[in-house]
């Protein structure tokens, strides 16, 4: 599979961020979202699906195309896109059309209510629900379960997650190209951050920072918090999320890993760098051992490959223990399967097409931890990293690198 070039490491650092936007000409999006509505109604077809019933924001949107308001925290099953085989129609639940793609016509959405009866109503009126004989979910709750009863009495309800997984494993060109225009932008937002780690700073100031590079880039959606975390030097060092108001130490190694949205598509990367001073032998072990981890784990990323390959081959590369966190997961519109990792994922098997997010982590107490992270596609011809931001980013105002 060919990758389309991307804009090199910073490029979207260096000034106006008008070439990240969706409604830009880099990519043919309408030819994206008909690409991938061909793709599921051959997966429903395949399946005997007459009507899927979506509710998981990455199988709405790979259904729709539509863009969704970004939402804190879980939420229950609600069927919000509904495909119908027989029409090709895509119903949408959305009380406006805004970020609602042209190609789905007005009439085909359908309005939210906080009563299920209200919302089971509106379903009845889509055609071709109502008489279909075999349906399929990506989930479902007791209450859900009654009322689409309900709604399509003579329908045999199905879990269809696993077909849909396997309807968007395999990227096409385009999805590709999402994925590495949202890689750029992140490289943009991590070479942000490197500039402003320094003593004194709270990692919470530098989500702030993260935060006003992406709406600068015209990208007002994070995937993730998870952005800056230092890792103490004294006591067990684990591998922490969440970004804490607390300042950052001189010495400390500090993680910094922006991911971006282009599109829905998500790109992740990873880098760690010193807040001040050199690198000391210990810092320099624990960096050359995660580089050697994520160099092993990417030349591992081929067709035909288990998830067993790639632990032995981090194992190797690092005479370490396996960490506690995922070494590798799929990546598209958000995280996706497979996951990789300590008794994770042994029997996965990589294929042509998929794109992943490969990491390395190494910590020692008494010195802290290093992360590195790359999105990866894995090519027919072997891996092909998507994120090319230099393992060792320069510290500011050094001419040295720090891990």
């Amino acid at each position: 599979m060919s990758v389309p070039a991307a804009s090199p490491p910073h490029a979207a650092h260096a000034g106006a961020g008008t070439h990240t936007l969706e409604e830009g000409p880099r990519i043919d999006l309408a030819g994206l979202r008909a690409d991938r509505r061909v793709r599921l109604l051959a997966t429903m077809e395949a399946e005997d699906l007459d009507v899927v019933l979506l509710g998981r924001p990455g199988n709405v949107r790979f259904a729709s195309g539509a863009r969704q308001l970004w939402t804190a925290g879980a939420r229950s099953f609600a069927p919000s896109c509904v495909v119908v085989r027989e029409t090709g129609g895509v119903h949408l639940l959305s009380v406006w059309d805004e970020g609602v793609p042209a190609d789905i016509d007005r009439s085909h959405l359908f309005g939210i209510s906080w009563n299920p009866g209200s919302l089971a109503a509106s379903l009845r009126r889509i055609p071709g629900l109502e008489g279909c004989r075999r349906a399929g979910t990506d989930s479902l709750n007791p209450l859900f379960r009654s009322l689409l009863a309900d709604v399509a009495p003579r329908a045999t309800f199905v879990d269809a997650a696993g077909p849909l997984e396997r309807c968007r494993r395999q990227k096409s060109p385009e999805e590709v190209a999402c994925i590495a225009t949202a890689a750029s932008i992140a490289e943009s937002l991590l070479a942000c951050l490197v500039e402003a780690v320094r003593p004194g700073v709270t990692e919470r100031e530098l989500v702030g920072r993260y935060a006003e590079q992406l709406a600068n880039l015209g990208v007002p959606t994070p995937p993730t918090e998870a952005v800056c975390t230092a890792t103490a030097r004294r006591g067990p060092v684990t591998f922490r999320q969440l970004s804490l108001a607390r300042p950052i130490g001189p010495d400390e190694l500090v993680v910094l890993s922006p991911g971006a949205l282009y599109a829905g598509y998500e790109a992740a990367l990873a880098r760690t760098t010193l807040a001040s001073g050199d690198p000391s032998p210990a810092h320099v072990h624990l960096a050359t051992r995660a580089r050697s981890g994520l160099e092993a784990l990417v030349g591992s990323c081929r067709p035909g490959a288990r998830g067993i390959d790639l632990l032995g081959a981090w194992q190797a590369a690092t005479a370490a223990p396996l960490p506690s966190v995922p070494l590798v997961h799929g990546l598209g519109l958000g995280a996706e399967p497979p996951v990789v990792g300590a008794g994770l994922g042994e029997g996965a098997v990589l294929e042509a097409g998929m794109v992943l997010s490969v990491q390395s982590w190494s910590a020692a107490e008494g010195t802290g931890g290093v992360l590195l992270r790359d999105t990866v596609l894995v090519g027919t011809d072997g891996p092909v990293r998507l994120t090319r931001f230099p393992t060792l980013p320069v510290r500011p105002g050094s001419s040295e690198a720090a891990p």
